[in-house]
């Protein structure tokens, strides 16, 4: 019985842990938050079907500022996670596993949390322009396979029509092939299908940190809610504007990683494994609940009322990693 077979058999019978990779309240922090090397899986009872099923998955750290616009590949995404980074910014940690796009990027540096939140997609590529010393070493210590750029360029091309350093540009196919071993995704929690029942109507939500925020308006002839980026549409090159077909804010306890960047400035870690707070947006109606994840290696599961709350089978799921009391608005 190959791979997929035994995985849709294991789905049917597995309940959710709620997704994604949120924080916990007494949390864990430094590199035991991101997973051992060969990580044991936990799978506990689903509740609905877990398509992210396509093949080998490749994440790629992606920047969130206005000088990366147009970001490239978001569309083909099956998870885009907002993380907050230092100063108060935020950076994109996208996830391809369903589809691949032709392109990818502006890829940036990477960082801890990013450890933590593949832990439980398993051994999967990891495509980042470098990273500090610091995190290079928790980096080394994930499940994920590295392949930065500065350790080799293949799989990369720089945009000589963007400015440095936001013209760094990926190629899956070729970073897939660099990985050699990338897997297809395990358990992660997120269970898809007909929508929960419940859920109160809203059409927007807005997530702010210290110098970024991101909202995203549902859109019914779309049937997404359309990003926007500090007060911006955020668009493809073609001038499509990006969009989502669920959302979920994770409410996360965010701590100092001891770490600096060349500005002096700490680099947060959020903390991941645990549980908390979470709202969950599909099909212009809204879940107050909560996430939970018991383990690096183990699904995080979003529940409401008593129930496993479902994502929208058939687009992107965005992610925001909110601290702890910056509380996101939804109308």
């Amino acid at each position: 019985m190959n791979r997929g077979v035994r995985r849709a058999l294991g789905a049917a019978v597995a309940l959710a842990v709620v997704a994604g990779g949120a924080a916990c309240a007494g949390g864990c922090s430094g590199p035991s938050c991101g997973g051992p090397t060969t990580p044991t899986r936990t799978t506990t009872a689903a509740s609905g079907p877990v398509p992210l099923t396509g093949g080998p998955v490749l994440a790629v750290k992606i920047d969130n500022t206005s000088s990366a616009r147009p970001r490239i590949g978001l569309a083909q995404a099956d998870v885009v996670y907002v993380e907050p980074v230092e100063g108060g910014l935020t950076r994109l940690l996208a996830v391809f596993s369903r589809h691949q796009a032709a392109e990818v990027g502006p890829v940036r540096s990477g960082r801890e949390t990013d450890v933590t939140i593949l832990a439980n997609w398993g051994k999967v590529a990891f495509a980042y322009s470098g990273s500090s010393s610091y995190t290079a070493k928790v980096l080394a210590r994930g499940a994920q396979v590295n392949l930065s750029n500065d350790q080799s360029g293949r799989g990369y091309r720089r945009d000589h029509s963007r400015p440095a350093p936001y013209n760094l540009i990926g190629d899956p196919k070729a970073l897939l092939a660099r990985a050699g071993g990338s897997v297809e995704p395990g358990d992660i929690g997120f269970r898809y299908g007909p929508a929960t029942s419940g859920g109160t109507p809203a059409t927007s939500v807005t997530a702010r940190w210290p110098a970024a925020t991101v909202s995203l308006r549902w859109n019914a002839k779309r049937g997404q809610y359309l990003v926007v980026t500090d007060g911006r549409p955020d668009v493809s090159p073609s001038g499509t504007q990006y969009g989502a077909s669920t959302v979920v804010v994770q409410y996360v306890a965010s701590k100092d990683s001891g770490n600096r960047d060349v500005n002096g400035r700490p680099t947060p870690v959020e903390q991941l494994v645990g549980s908390g707070r979470a709202t969950v947006l599909r099909g212009g109606r809204v879940w107050q609940g909560t996430w939970s994840r018991s383990g690096a290696t183990s699904p995080t599961t979003f529940t409401a009322g008593g129930k496993v709350v479902t994502f929208a089978p058939q687009g992107p799921v965005w992610v925001l990693l909110v601290p702890n009391g910056q509380d996101a608005t939804v109308r």
